[in-house]
């Protein structure tokens, strides 16, 4: 009785989701506090002391892929999100072809997230023999299987507490740093090349890129495809504000000049906790470094709840045999990372993978964008222009990802674009031709 219970709980319900709820779950997918941590170094290196004003840039231009995302969640609520845009665009085939991608792209972030912690951040600052390590590494995944098999709403709260937190912390350190440093127009002036300005733009820009959480909890949305848009729309405001503040604060705290970003980041690749430790103590630095992996754990549990539902739409299996079949796959491949001796080299094979499939099925489902509105009768005149500028920012992603070829970053990537595009075009025929052969 227990068992049927917990199996019931796991079950998708419809209109059982506060909006919050909703919203709570993109911003973690995010990961604000883990982006200005880490990720935003990414940025910084190309764009240094004008980073804020190439995030703002950024953030514009990636807003293009927002509209498209939000225009498809207004009239798509379900539980199978980038697969039933780009199939109600496309057919059956092409929403396959980018809902395999957009697996690939989301089963291969969970072990990317769980090597980036233990491989990189914890070992940054903790001397942890390889045993503590590979020990981690799997209680990690545990974690985060136990968490979705514990019931649906319990990552939903987790998202809600740890992005309050977050936001909080950012605020905080912003606050007490600029109140060192005071106020400058530098980093809102152009003082790099225009090939490091847009690279630091787009860097920024793709920091955005795990709001898409949300188009997998239409059905369950109080609201449905209106709040799923509002969700979107409001995290991708409140995210894109934090980081572009972080990456103000974080210029500032370098002394408001590329020299002095130049030689932060040759101390640190993590300035939210070297500015911390600086400007606010160890204890502050400490709140920092246990929230930034809160952080990225939250991140990877979003992506978690995307793919379980996306697993349990395209393979029409109970939420049970969704969850346990994707946490399957992220034992797996950690094993394998675990086998190889080197999770930074997981982190990095896997983070590949998963950004270049990512962008390959936003590429797809952007191409697809002015049929499906043109099928609803909701085309507007600058649909055709939206989506060419989605497909050529997503081509530029997977361009700058595998351009130059580097062995085997550059290889592991092709490798996941290309099975994913076999997986899907064989599952669309069969689908296809299985309801021919019905009719």
């Amino acid at each position: 009785m227990r068992n049927y219970i917990t199996v019931r709980k796991l079950e998708l319900k419809e209109s059982s989701l506060k909006p919050y709820l909703v919203v709570a779950q993109a911003i973690s997918s995010i990961a604000p506090l883990g982006s200005v941590s880490a990720y935003l170094t990414f940025a910084m290196t190309y764009s240094l002391v004008s980073t804020t004003l190439a995030g703002i840039l950024g953030v514009i231009i990636y807003f293009m892929w927002v509209l498209i995302g939000y225009r498809y969640s207004k009239y798509i609520a379900s539980a199978g999100g980038i697969y039933d845009f780009a199939r109600s665009g496309g057919g059956e085939t092409v929403g396959r072809i980018s809902g395999w991608l957009y697996w690939i792209s989301y089963a291969i972030y969970l072990p990317s997230s769980t090597a980036y912690i233990t491989g990189i951040v914890l070992t940054s600052f903790f001397k942890l023999s390889p045993m503590v390590d590979d020990l981690i590494e799997f209680g990690l995944a545990f974690l985060l299987i136990g968490f979705m098999i514990s019931g649906l709403k319990v990552p939903f709260y987790y998202a809600l507490v740890s992005s309050t937190i977050e936001g909080i912390l950012i605020a905080v350190l912003g606050l007490k740093v600029l109140s060192v440093t005071g106020l400058s127009m530098a980093p809102l002036a152009f003082k790099v090349p225009v090939g490091s300005f847009f690279g630091g733009a787009l860097g920024v820009g793709f920091v955005m890129v795990g709001g898409g959480v949300t188009f997998f909890l239409g059905y369950e949305a109080e609201g449905k495809g209106r709040t799923v848009g509002r969700s979107y729309i409001l995290a991708y405001i409140v995210a894109s504000a934090l980081v572009l503040f972080a990456s103000y604060f974080e210029i500032a705290g370098a002394g408001y000049t590329s020299s002095g970003v130049n030689h932060m980041l040759s101390v640190t690749q993590y300035p939210g906790f070297y500015l911390a430790s600086m400007y606010l103590g160890n204890g502050f630095a400490l709140a920092i470094l246990v929230f930034t992996v809160s952080s990225l754990i939250g991140s990877a549990m979003a992506a978690y709840v995307a793919l379980a539902r996306l697993t349990h739409v395209m393979l029409h299996k109970s939420m049970l045999i969704s969850i346990v079949s994707v946490g399957a796959f992220f034992m797996v491949i950690n094993l394998a990372g675990i086998a190889f001796g080197n999770l930074t080299l997981l982190y990095l094979l896997s983070t590949e993978a998963s950004l270049v499939t990512l962008y390959a099925s936003h590429a797809i489902t952007a191409f697809v964008f002015p049929l499906f509105t043109k099928k609803i009768n909701a085309r507007k005149f600058y649909d055709l222009i939206l989506a060419a500028a989605s497909v050529m920012l997503m081509v530029y992603g997977l361009y700058s990802n595998i351009i130059p070829y580097e062995f085997p970053l550059s290889t592991v990537g092709l490798i996941s674009i290309a099975a994913g595009m076999l997986i899907g075009i064989i599952a669309g025929v069969r689908l296809v031709r299985g309801s021919r052969n019905r009719n």
